[in-house]
């Protein structure tokens, strides 16, 4: 994915060399030199931002983050939306594309009565905290585009939230335009039907049509083997247990023979990205001082603590017992 969103968390919040250091730790992006981000970055880098940032800053953090997103920020997705001659097209980009910027969910659009509801579904298994921020964002972004489209404050809408109302409720009103609702069976924007018909105020015949082609260029491409890699590493990263690729590959619906082909020519191998994970696992355990060295090796499936011991020199260059030392002591 395009690591704009990444870029804006870490240039809002990262105020301080500390506060940059917590934002991108675990994120594999140096924080001496967060300039050197790449202009993509995986799924799984930033929900390791967004886990970070939750860590880090107060509750409601989204909301002002989100409020700063404007079309420009979503790329061609928000450019074609605003430059459509009606809001019937905007939409229709909006749930056509919005994957291709943000690949974790797909916006979905429905009719009932006189309302139109925009649902964003998931498309990839978060944790509950990653979805509440994932939300948050996408709703306020929902808000900003629909607003560049109408010229005005969209207040005849409302916005269905799928999680109770947090401590930080009240603070709500102050970011979305329209009345906002918690503990909803989905999630949705709700707008009048009637908007549809609505010509756009900035609407541009060439600067929708280049929109359009770029977007169906980087739909084409959604499901390349970087694509493949960062769904499978969620996949991967959402069990507790270690998950065979025989069933990896069922639940991604590919061949076994497929998902290890795509993973070669994406330069990776599925075991690998298991060991990439028990890496990530073993540096958590190994800062949790209750445990000794062995139950951390038992607990990533180690038999015999002298292989996990192997792994550890291979993984970080020290011994299990070294390397605990120095994540303790840095922390």
């Amino acid at each position: 994915m395009p690591s704009a969103y990444f870029l804006l968390i870490l240039r809002g919040y990262g105020v301080t060399a500390a506060d940059r250091a917590a934002l991108l730790e675990g994120t594999g992006i140096d924080p001496a030199d967060p300039a050197a981000t790449p202009a993509e970055i995986t799924l799984g880098q930033q929900l390791r931002q967004i886990r970070n940032a939750n860590r880090l800053l107060e509750p409601g953090w989204t909301l002002s983050m989100g409020s700063r997103f404007h079309a420009g920020t979503h790329g061609p997705v928000g450019i074609g939306a605003i430059s459509a001659p009606t809001v019937r097209q905007s939409l229709a980009v909006m749930t056509r594309f919005s994957q291709v910027r943000s690949p974790h969910f797909r916006l979905r659009a429905s009719a009932s009565g006189d309302e139109i509801r925009l649902v964003p579904e998931d498309l990839v298994e978060l944790l509950d905290e990653e979805r509440t921020v994932l939300l948050d964002l996408v709703m306020l972004s929902t808000q900003g585009m629909v607003e560049s489209i109408l010229g005005r404050p969209m207040s005849e809408a409302r916005f269905e939230l799928s999680y109770p109302a947090p401590s930080h409720a009240r603070r709500y009103a102050d970011f979305f335009h329209a009345p906002v609702r918690f503990g909803c069976p989905e999630p949705g924007v709700v707008i009048p039907k009637e908007w549809l018909g609505v010509e756009c105020p900035l609407a541009d015949p060439a600067l929708f049509e280049a929109s359009l082609r770029s977007l169906a260029g980087a739909d084409r491409g959604a499901d390349h083997e970087a694509a493949l890699v960062a769904r499978l590493e969620l996949l991967i990263r959402s069990r507790d247990e270690p998950l065979r690729i025989a069933e990896a590959a069922r639940l991604m619906r590919v061949s076994r023979r497929t998902l290890t082909r795509r993973l070669q020519h994406a330069g990776t191998s599925y075991r690998r990205m298991l060991e990439s994970r028990q890496k990530r696992q073993a540096e958590m355990l190994l800062r949790d001082r209750a445990l000794d060295v062995a139950e951390v090796a038992y607990a990533l499936g180690y038999e015999d603590p002298a292989n996990f011991g192997r792994a550890c020199r291979r993984w970080f260059g020290l011994s299990p017992g070294r390397y605990r030392t120095r994540l303790l002591t840095e922390h």
